[in-house]
C-alpha cells in the first residue's frame, strides 16, 4: 500500500466523519413509506415512547427507538439544533441497549452511527476523542456479526478517508465495502463510497458498475434517502465519469 502523507488535525476529523456525510442510516425504512413520511416518524415515535413508559425497556424496543431518532434527525429535521438533540437521543437509546446486551452488534453500530452523526454537526473540537470510540464500537459490531452490512460500510468509509497514520487503507476500505455489498447490496451508500474510492484510483469502469447499481437499485433500503440523497449523488458521479 502506498503510504499517505499525514494530514492536519482539521482534515483528520473531517475524514473520520466523511462517511457520515451521506449518513449510514440506522435501519431499513419500509419499502412503501406512509404518504406523509417523514412527518409520520413523530407519530411512530410517540407510540414507541408510550410503550417504553408502560412496558419498560427491552433490547428490541431500545434499538427501534434509536433507529427512529436517527431517521428523524436524517429525514425530518432541518435545523441543526433539533438534529443534534435527535442524534443524542439515538445515542442514548443505543447505549441503554448495550447495558441490556453488550453482544448486540446492531446496538454497537447504532451507537457509533449516532455518535458520529452528532459530532459531525458539532464541528471539529472533539474529533480525536470521537475517532477511537467510533472505531471501537464498529469493530465490536463486526466481531459480533461479520455480515453486518452497515457496520462494514461504516468501517470501509473510515478506511477510505483516514490518513495512513490513523489506519487509512484503500485496500482495507475496498475489502470492507465489498463485504458490505455482499452482505446486503441494498444499502446503496456502500456502492457510492466504493465508487468514489475506485474513481480516485482511476478504476473508472469498476466505479461505473457501482454507480449504476445505485441508479438502478430495486427496493433499496431507505427509499427516502435513496431518492433524495443517494441517487442524486450517483447521478453526480456518473456525470463526472462522462466528462
Amino acid at each position: 500500500m502506498t503510504r499517505r502523507v499525514p494530514r492536519s488535525p482539521v482534515y483528520v476529523l473531517l475524514a473520520v466523519l466523511v462517511c457520515l456525510t451521506f449518513p449510514p442510516q440506522a435501519s431499513s425504512e419500509e419499502e412503501t413509506l406512509p404518504a406523509d413520511y417523514p412527518a409520520s416518524l413523530e407519530r411512530v415515535l410517540s407510540v414507541q415512547l408510550s410503550r417504553l413508559s408502560t412496558e419498560g425497556p427491552t433490547l428490541d424496543r431500545l434499538l427501534q427507538l434509536s433507529e427512529l431518532y436517527m431517521n428523524i434527525a436524517d429525514d425530518l429535521f432541518n435545523d441543526e439544533e433539533r438534529k443534534q438533540l435527535a442524534y443524542e437521543a439515538a445515542s442514548a437509546m443505543a447505549k441503554r441497549a448495550l447495558t441490556i446486551d453488550e453482544r448486540s452488534a446492531h446496538a454497537h453500530f447504532l451507537y457509533a452511527a449516532s455518535l458520529g452523526s452528532g459530532e459531525r454537526l458539532k464541528g471539529l473540537s472533539k474529533g480525536g476523542l470521537v475517532l477511537g470510540e467510533l472505531k471501537q464500537h464498529i469493530r465490536r459490531a463486526i466481531e459480533l456479526n461479520p455480515t453486518h452490512a452497515q457496520a462494514l460500510q461504516m468501517m470501509g468509509g473510515l478506511c477510505a478517508e483516514l490518513p495512513w497514520l490513523l489506519g487509512g487503507s484503500d485496500k482495507d476500505a475496498e475489502l470492507y465495502l465489498k463485504r458490505a455489498i455482499a452482505a446486503d447490496g441494498r444499502f446503496t451508500n456502500a456502492h457510492l463510497i466504493l465508487a468514489r474510492l475506485l474513481m480516485r484510483q482511476g478504476r473508472l469502469a469498476e466505479a461505473r458498475e457501482h454507480i449504476e447499481s445505485v441508479l438502478h437499485a430495486e427496493h433499496p433500503h431507505y427509499p427516502y434517502a435513496w431518492k433524495h440523497t443517494f441517487r442524486p449523488e450517483a447521478e453526480r458521479l456518473l456525470n463526472l465519469l462522462s466528462k
